[in-house]
């Protein structure tokens, strides 16, 4: 049997609260545990994805276009935030204090989204306005930890935490994408 719209929803925010939470517990303290649940994460927004999928064929119009969306862009944030913490390891890329505020901004804004596709009316409005400010607050320390890279002695360190930074912001970008497609829902 399939899952409802709903059903998918709250998996994929749920997934994407767990992967956000993976990547603020990796750049706190990294251990294998968080990279795993990253992972992990990473692996269940496929099977979500797909569920919202066959649940948004029964939509139209707008609606469905919405559903659509926001699907694709929690499964994007999921992907970004794992993406994080596996490019961290790759590269070598040792937690700093803009990392660590870059990835808190993220889990909380994943964390507002998750209460916003829960809630409706005034509820869900206000949840989107917290996650679209901890979005925008990842993307303001994303450009300055991208600005203190640039200090670095060495180009090659500054790249890589460059790159594992702007992989956290396109997160909070997919996360603000997937607050107005929900607020799509508000209008009417």
């Amino acid at each position: 049997m399939g899952r409802s719209a709903a059903e998918s929803l709250k998996g994929q925010t749920e997934t994407l609260v767990a992967a956000a939470t993976a990547a603020a517990a990796w750049f706190r303290r990294p251990a294998p545990s968080a990279l795993s649940a990253a992972r992990t994460a990473r692996l269940r927004a496929l099977g979500w994805r797909e569920a919202a999928v066959t649940a948004n064929k029964a939509f139209r119009g707008l609606a469905k276009t919405d559903a659509a969306d926001a699907s694709f862009a929690l499964r994007e944030a999921v992907e970004h935030s794992a993406q994080a913490v596996s490019e961290a390891v790759r590269y070598g890329v040792e937690p700093d204090d803009g990392l660590v505020k870059t990835a808190d901004a993220v889990r909380e804004a994943a964390k507002a989204l998750a209460a916003a596709a829960a809630g409706r009316g005034k509820a869900r409005a206000e949840a989107l306005i917290l996650a679209k400010k901890w979005a925008g607050e990842a993307e303001r320390l994303r450009r300055l930890t991208r600005s203190e890279a640039h200090e670095l002695p060495s180009l090659m360190n500054a790249l890589k935490r460059e790159t594992v930074s702007n992989r956290l912001s396109n997160a909070a970008e997919a996360m603000q994408q997937a607050c107005d497609a929900l607020a799509g829902g508000l209008v009417g």
